[in-house]
């Protein structure tokens, strides 16, 4: 049965491009950083550069989303990307690497890394706009499905590229990637009027507005934070702590149990899809059900000493994570107006990355004190918490279907 749009076809075949081409140039530019410096520290700093810039970024979207129509945005900001990649190419072709390289490739880093913040709520925001809402939850799981696909494929693939392949070359590919999704979202037919009055201020909290007046998203803001300090015991050091603390393995199983977590969200993603016509009446149950699975299945991770039931236990993990996941993001798109997407996804996007550098800090540090197998405890009441706080607070909710409102 064909329910999507072509242009939904084109967004998530954009999106496929972009997360390949995102991935690959993340692994080059920290194997620059660390071929270079033989640092670890230094090219950890690579998604510490990443989370600031995309903070920026999305505080800073509404200044561009009431200026320029969103797909011609879209397709700017990709262009942008290959004129910044083209620079990069150029300038270590013709400059000898010394410390002020890995300066620049921090900078490189940062800039590549602000444009994706904007590129990435502008994307999602588009969904609702290019399929019904009776849709929504499927097209939302067809994403995602292509989203942990690429992932799992770039890692692995990305690192055997950086070994046999020179990087400037990689680069070069990356850099002439970007040409096919600016061409998709530009010959998108969809017409968004933008705000009459702009605004001059470049920083700005327009998302934020659009949360404290929703008291749905609010419950679903204290929800999310939650979660994400949570999710901060999937951050490498733990899980390699725990690998070779808890399981007594080597950093191959850190590796295998991140490939379990991907095939199980891609099976849970295909199974949605195909009976997302019975979940998407029971979101509220689906979500709520997704964060108690993770909690019940993270503390029996973080009991568990057998190596191979880490891997089948990660890949329950990942059916859960998804299920909660794409139930989520529908709910939210159902419950934002239209002309607020942007603005929202923005301010969710720096709301995002502030509870993940805290996360990483916060559960790192616990993780010393207590040990890498008690803090999968701590995080597994904490989503058990939040579990129950969707249910009680969201159970009531009335979810509206509109079924004309494809562009």
């Amino acid at each position: 049965m064909i329910l999507l749009t072509l242009n939904f076809y084109k967004l998530a075949f954009g999106n496929v491009i972009t997360n390949i081409s995102g991935i690959l140039y993340t692994i080059v530019a920290t194997s620059f950083i660390y071929e270079y410096t033989k640092s670890a520290t230094l090219a950890a700093i690579v998604a510490l550069v990443r989370t600031i810039a995309k903070i920026i970024s999305g505080l800073q979207l509404p200044f561009y989303t009431e200026r320029f129509e969103i797909t011609r945005l879209i397709s700017s900001f990709y262009l942008f990307q290959v004129l910044l990649l083209s620079f990069f190419i150029v300038y270590f072709k013709l400059i000898e690497l010394n410390t002020f390289t890995t300066t620049f490739i921090y900078l490189f880093v940062f800039f590549i890394s602000y444009i994706e913040g904007i590129i990435l709520p502008c994307r999602n925001s588009l969904v609702p706009k290019v399929v019904t809402h009776t849709q929504l939850f499927r097209a939302n799981n067809i994403i995602s499905f292509l989203e942990q696909t690429v992932s799992l494929l770039s890692w692995g693939m990305g690192g055997l590229l950086v070994v046999y392949f020179d990087k400037l070359w990689i680069l070069v590919g990356i850099t002439f990637s970007y040409l096919l999704p600016a061409l998709l979202f530009k010959s998108m037919n969809i017409k968004i009027d933008k705000m009459k009055h702009k605004k001059k201020k470049i920083f700005r909290l327009d998302g934020w507005r659009v949360v404290k007046s929703n008291p749905f998203l609010l419950k679903m803001l204290i929800v999310d934070i939650i979660e994400g300090i949570a999710s901060g015991i999937w951050i490498g050091g733990i899980t390699l702590a725990f690998v070779r603390e808890v399981l007594h393995k080597g950093e191959n199983w850190w590796g295998y149990i991140n490939t379990s977590y991907y095939l199980g969200t891609i099976l849970s993603s295909s199974v949605l899809i195909v009976i997302s016509s019975i979940i998407r009446r029971k979101l509220v149950i689906s979500m709520s059900l997704g964060s108690l699975g993770v909690s019940v299945f993270v503390f029996i991770f973080g009991l568990n000493k057998i190596p191979l039931m880490s891997l089948v236990l990660v890949f329950v993990l990942g059916l859960f994570y998804q299920l909660r996941d794409s139930a989520q993001r529908t709910l939210l798109q159902l419950h934002v107006k239209d002309d607020d997407l942007t603005a929202f996804y923005g301010f969710y996007s720096s709301i995002n990355s502030v509870v993940f550098g805290f996360s990483i800090f916060l559960m790192g540090t616990i993780s010393d004190l207590l040990g890498p197998q008690n803090i999968y405890l701590l995080a597994s009441l904490m989503t058990l918490v939040s579990s129950i706080l969707i249910f009680v607070a969201l159970k009531n909710l009335k979810i509206e279907f509109n079924v004309n409102n494809t562009i």
